[in-house]
């Protein structure tokens, strides 16, 4: 009873104070550390939740048998402090343990002298370093001490398993002799706010400043051999394999220790288990911060990041005696955060100076260094990159690894469709697209003339003014001062046809007749009008369904007839009957200015020619396209086979020879990729089945076909190491030998003309391949970030130089993004070159473009994420080293698959490491046409 009534009070009253003291924390997932209460997470995580922390960090206990077995050692009496009962752990329910509390493996009380346990001052980095001695030095450790070292570390794992702790602190990684570091406590005496931005600048006393033992670490050396070793063999074990406890091991923020972990990571086979927490133990000098930014980069991405550790030795103090931080962390906070802040969760640890020790007398308190941390979290513009409606959008997709789409044998589901309907960016890209189309086809008299009708002056101000504002042709009126509404007037009437092959649910359908609205308003002022045919062809029946209802219910699908009776906006009755046959040739009972007509059509798209009505098209070329729409693009801009889809609908004929396709043109684009997580993920999908729609009972996936599949993915925990580079493009539609159809020649039309526009895609090869060099990027690719997103202009460089000690910054290589540039429609006046990735033209008005790769992304989209092809077996490359890629698509008569491989060539131009071709001949991973 007592335990239940303690463990409800827990409950209820860590809730409600964490409640009210968590304001502004909510999207921070931030722990603390007392060392006051090391060892009893119940008191520590009332004060924490009374805080506003959301977990508590517990030391391990030692076993109860090893303390007895050192006692009787030593005559009965234990040399250090004896290890007192644990009563925290009857007081607090299992759901505590598995959510509220992380374990941390220090130093056995009995090993530690009475002077050591008092101390407040010793850096949080140092801790468990002589458990860790024992068990990985060869020099000066008896055996005895070693297998005593062993029991303690496998018994204080074994209790965290027991326990359900989710995850489990481990010491910093041994670097050799004199790895030490003394701490000095730096203040501020200027007089500063609680949260200003610009903490004490002033030159500190060398005294004051951390003063670290000259030594030579090395990364390589025998203790941080045997500490991977625990590592690998505690990874592997049921502790990590059953009871799913991660290992977080301590990483203090400098090179030497970042290298080192890097090391220790492969030596475990970059197993998942396995993450870090990075640890900011001590201010950072400003001239270190170009360097720590660079190895960032890469280590963000190839690190398992797990966490950050924010000792308060590395906060300075306002005039109030309140924690700040320096410009360099503030910078560095802006950064991790930025990069991983919905993942990441943070730690405050460490003793507090005097002033800050007890809070009106009560416990100490480490609120102030939350609250802070928690003001900068609140910055911009960390929460338009984390907090929102996007990021929300995106998180459960961060890193997690999808097959690509099987565009011609899968059909997309009904929230599918609704969720990519949602993009803000994409299909405005796409209404500008065509409707530039239609703008210069009108300039150049591509689109046939249908006849000069007559209308009413009010009906042309209501259709510019757009159909219940849906249209969005707001302000765009008729200029004509001296006519009253209800007047007669006569425009030249103009008729485009539009094919929207792969319609979906309609969206592009949408877009292409508000485009031919806006066309239409903005061509009254010349006395001309344009309508369209929009033709919407769609494979997927359930989509034809919602296409057809569409096409019911919207009056701007149906050339505005229900419309026009509505509003009795109809065209007048004397005109004759000559306006309905003419009205007949283009499709629409009635066809008024600016608006469209919608055919909806169930068929693959490359079979155009077993469609009745189309097939009447082929023949009659005045009914073939002038624009066809598509979205067909992957994340690779032809993995999901564009190029045979756009190619088929061309060699059906259907296409006139000027007709102009949206997408004009698409390049793929790849680069490096550094990052464990993703790497780990796809190891992970050799034991799914490898055909799921046989059941459970299909056979695993197996490791080969798991690593030569590529996914999409959002990636998040990864690196771009290098400036993506172009691999191919593909244009559509391939160009006549003859493409300058004239009007006269649409209007002389004839069907026994040959169609050379199908000709001309009938012996397309659309197999490519390219050979790559990354060179060596100073900034190892910091300004691309997680190889998603625009580029990050405000990342400084650097000079590379290797220092004493320091043999550069290796990067770990897992892989390759890729992603696509394309040019939706570019007026024939603007030039660009394939590969600059220009988003705008000069006049910033003829250039429509989407694109995923980081140097010139749309920011706000997010249909698409990368490609991610993963390698076999990471690549080291050393300093100034140059990654080499190769990539060819490759198909037969049923499919179409990737080959990659790559290898690092050194400053010498040695081949340092290669990789295998991976998928040769489509074994693991293809696409069926």
């Amino acid at each position: 009873t007592t335990m239940s009534s303690e463990s409800i009070t827990l409950s209820t009253t860590a809730q409600s104070t964490a409640a009210s003291s968590q304001q502004g924390t909510s999207n921070m997932i931030c722990g603390v550390s007392h060392p006051e209460n090391s060892q009893n997470a119940f008191l520590s995580l009332q004060d924490g939740r009374r805080d506003g922390f959301d977990y508590v960090v517990t030391e391990l206990p030692v076993p109860i048998g090893i303390v007895a077995a050192s006692a009787a050692a030593d005559g009965g009496v234990s040399k250090g402090s004896t290890t007192s009962v644990r009563t925290d752990v009857t007081r607090m329910d299992s759901r505590w343990w598995s959510t509220s509390v992380v374990g941390i493996v220090g130093d056995p009380p009995h090993w530690t002298t009475a002077a050591s346990t008092k101390s407040t001052t010793i850096s949080s980095d140092a801790t468990g370093s002589q458990l860790m001695k024992a068990l990985t030095s060869s020099k000066g450790v008896s055996s005895k001490k070693k297998q005593e070292a062993d029991k303690i570390f496998w018994g204080m794992l074994e209790w965290a398993s027991h326990m359900c702790i989710p995850a489990v602190i481990l010491p910093t990684i041994p670097l050799g002799d004199g790895d030490a570091t003394t701490e000095v406590k730096i203040s501020s005496s200027d007089e500063e706010d609680m949260f200003d931005d610009a903490p004490n600048d002033k030159p500190q006393d060398q005294a004051k400043l951390p003063q670290k033992k000259k030594s030579l670490l090395s990364i390589n050396s025998a203790s941080a051999k045997e500490y991977a070793r625990l590592i690998s063999q505690l990874s592997t074990s049921s502790i990590c394999s059953t009871s799913r406890v991660q290992l977080w091991i301590r990483v203090p923020l400098t090179l030497h220790h970042l290298q080192a972990y890097q090391l220790l990571l492969a030596r475990c086979d970059h197993s998942p288990s396995v993450g870090c927490m990075l640890s900011i133990t001590s201010p950072l000098d400003a001239t270190e911060l170009p360097a720590i930014t660079r190895a960032l980069h890469t280590f963000m991405g190839g690190g398992h990041v797990k966490g950050i550790s924010w000792d308060v030795s590395a906060f300075l103090k306002n005039k109030r005696g309140y924690p700040t931080l320096s410009k360099s962390h503030q910078y560095l906070f802006q950064l991790v955060y930025g990069r991983l802040g919905r993942t990441l969760r943070t730690l405050v640890e460490g003793g507090l100076p005097g002033e800050l020790n007890h809070e009106d007398g009560g416990s100490p308190t480490r609120r102030y260094h939350l609250q802070y941390l928690a003001h900068l979290r609140s910055r911009a513009p960390l929460p338009s990159l984390l907090d929102s409606e996007e990021a929300v959008l995106e998180t459960p997709y961060l890193d997690n690894l999808q097959s690509p789409l099987q565009p011609l044998g899968d059909h997309l589901e009904y929230q599918t469709y609704e969720t990519f309907e949602k993009d803000p960016v994409k299909y405005k890209r796409y209404g500008e697209a065509v409707e530039l189309a239609l703008e210069d086809g009108m300039k150049e008299g591509k689109f046939p003339f249908v006849k000069r009708v007559k209308s009413n002056v009010s009906y042309l101000r209501h259709i510019a003014a757009g159909e219940d504002g849906e249209l969005g042709l707001e302000g765009l009126l008729l200029e004509s001062a001296n006519k009253r509404d209800g007047a007669i007037v006569e425009v030249d009437l103009y008729e485009a046809t539009i094919f929207v092959v792969g319609a979906g649910r309609g969206p592009l359908v949408r877009e292409s007749t508000a485009a031919v609205s806006r066309v239409a308003s903005s061509l009254l002022a010349e006395n001309k009008a344009l309508i369209a045919k929009v033709v919407a062809i769609e494979k997927n029946p359930s989509a034809v369904l919602y296409l057809q209802s569409l096409k019911s219910t919207h009056r701007s699908w149906n050339g505005g007839e229900e419309y026009a009776e509505q509003l009795d906006l109809h065209y007048p009755h004397n005109c004759g009957n000559d306006i309905e046959v003419l009205n007949r040739r283009g499709g629409i009972t009635s066809p008024l200015p600016g608006l469209s007509n919608v055919t909806v059509i169930g068929c693959d798209m490359r079979e155009a020619t077993s469609h009745p009505l189309l097939k009447f098209m082929i023949q009659n070329e005045e009914f073939r396209a002038d624009i066809v729409v598509s979205e067909l693009l992957g994340s690779f801009g032809d993995n999901e086979l564009s190029p045979e889809c756009l190619d088929g609908v061309q060699r059906c004929g259907i296409l006139k020879e000027n007709c102009v396709s949206i997408p004009q043109n698409y390049t793929a684009f790849i680069a490096p990729v550094s990052s464990s997580r993703l790497y780990s993920e796809a190891r992970c999908q050799s034991s799914f089945p490898a055909h799921p729609e046989e059941g459970p009972a299909a056979p695993a996936s197996g490791m080969q076909r798991a690593l030569e599949t590529p996914y999409v993915v959002r990636s998040h925990a990864a690196s771009q190491t290098h400036p993506e580079i172009a691999c191919w493009t593909f244009s559509h539609p391939h160009p006549s030998k003859s493409d300058t159809t004239t009007r006269m020649d649409i209007e002389d039309n004839t069907s026994n003309k040959t169609n050379a526009s199908a000709e001309a895609a009938m012996k397309i090869n659309n197999d490519r391949h390219a050979h790559i060099s990354f060179r060596c990027d100073p900034m190892l690719g910091a300004s691309a970030g997680c190889g998603y997103g625009a580029l990050n202009t405000e990342i400084p460089s650097v000079d590379v130089k290797v220092k004493e000690g320091c043999e550069g910054t290796n990067v770990t290589i897992h892989g390759f993004l890729g992603s696509f540039h394309s040019v939706l429609y570019e007026s024939p006046s603007v030039k660009s070159k394939v590969g600059k990735m220009k988003q705008k033209s000069s006049d910033g008005k003829r250039l429509s473009v989407i694109s995923i790769a980081p140097n010139s992304f749309s920011v706000g989209m997010f249909s698409w994420f990368p490609l991610y092809f993963p390698l076999k077996q990471p690549l080291c490359a050393p300093e100034g080293s140059t990654v080499n890629c190769s990539v060819w698509r490759r198909s037969d008569d049923a499919r179409v698959w990737y080959e990659w491989c790559a290898e690092v060539i050194d400053n010498n131009g040695n081949i340092w490491s290669t990789s295998s071709i991976h998928n040769p001949g489509g074994r693991s991973y293809h696409v069926r046409l």
